[in-house]
């Protein structure tokens, strides 16, 4: 497989699930005045788990990108601080702005130009770069694409 033939194959997975159902497909229709539902066996809300989501991949986008990337605290920056959304437009806004994010990630993979192996500004270690962060993402959105799949179904909120 060429480079060029990763970088399409990793930007095509983070823009659209090729396995499962993706973020996406979790996400679309979502009943927002379910948004802040509790359910017992579920350790998050939606509200909880998309804007998790969204802090996650902006924070990973930044830490590729910004010379003066600074890392937010762990777990209390990464997490809202309320159960459900504030305002009614607040569930799209997080919606848009994780998709914003996750497309400049595909974004950046797909730059010819990019070493997807040099370390990014602000790296830990030799092997933190723009691949591994993508890879990242990717890891990260399927495992919550699947707590929001199970929480729809708990809440009745999931067709088949």
């Amino acid at each position: 497989m060429t480079s060029d033939e990763t970088r399409r194959t990793i930007a095509r997975l983070l823009r659209q699930s090729q396995a499962h159902t993706g973020l996406a497909r979790a996400l679309e229709g979502f009943p927002v005045e379910q948004a802040g539902c509790h359910v017992e066996g579920h350790p998050h809300t939606a509200w909880e788990l998309l804007e998790h989501l969204r802090v996650c991949a902006e924070d990973l986008v930044s830490y590729v990108r910004d010379e003066g990337y600074a890392a937010p605290d762990w777990p209390a920056d990464y997490w809202p601080r309320s159960d459900a959304p504030a305002a009614p437009g607040d569930w799209a806004e997080s919606a848009r702005r994780f998709t914003e994010a996750t497309e400049a990630m595909a974004a950046l993979v797909e730059e010819p130009g990019r070493d997807l192996h040099a370390p990014v500004p602000t790296a830990e270690g030799d092997d933190h770069h723009l691949l591994r962060a993508a890879l990242v993402l990717l890891d990260h959105n399927g495992y919550h694409a699947g707590q929001l799949v199970a929480l729809r179904r708990a809440l009745g909120a999931w067709g088949e």
